[in-house]
């Protein structure tokens, strides 16, 4: 049997994407030369949940809860805009933008899933609170020390990004990741559309 490497994802709309590309670009002039690792644009989603290595027999129990906990969802808006990192400005290791807007209805959506993934293969949530968010960088170890604090430095200045821009989720999706050398590879599985707003 098989094992795949999976995560259920809000994926971004192609607008959305462009536009963090484009901040992307901006902040890759800014920061000191090979200080980051910029997450690939087609790559850049909104992590549900983070089901690590499954089985592929448990493939048709995931599908089962994904329709399960979206019985009842609505579609929704969000905004991304903001600029941060884990685990702080001063110590950068991700580089993160923020999500707003329409942050409950995720919420929610993230919690049933919780529960009905439990439930469908025994999946363990993560215990700390939900904080969505799209990791657009991630800082190379092992880099000259002193670029620490002129990365931290550039975004304290940049965090203020203001909204980038808006859009509607009406679907979430279980997506395959492959690991290769030239980076992670992502495929989606199943796509799980919302209810229309009524």
């Amino acid at each position: 049997m098989t094992t795949i490497r999976t995560f259920i994802a809000v994926e971004l709309p192609d607008n959305a994407r462009q536009i963090i590309t484009q901040l992307q670009s901006r902040l890759k002039g800014l920061a000191p030369p090979h200080t980051v690792r910029w997450t690939a644009s087609q790559n850049i989603h909104l992590t549900l949940h983070f089901l690590g290595d499954i089985q592929s027999d448990e493939l048709d129990q995931i599908n089962n809860a994904l329709q399960t906990s979206t019985q009842t969802a609505q579609s929704f808006s969000l905004t991304l805009g903001e600029l941060g990192c884990f685990p702080n400005m001063r110590r950068p290791r991700i580089l993160w933008v923020g999500v707003h807007g329409e942050t409950q209805p995720l919420i929610a959506l993230h919690r049933r899933l919780g529960v009905a993934l439990q439930t469908a293969i025994n999946f363990t949530p993560e215990s700390r609170p939900y904080a969505p968010h799209l990791t657009i960088g991630r800082v190379n170890s092992g880099g000259p020390a002193r670029h620490i604090p002129q990365l931290s430095q550039m975004l304290a200045t940049e965090q203020a990004v203001g909204r980038l821009v808006t859009f509607e989720v009406d679907h979430i999706s279980l997506i395959k990741s492959e690991l290769k050398p030239t980076g992670s590879i992502y495929t989606p599985l199943t796509r799980v559309s919302l209810n229309p707003r009524s």
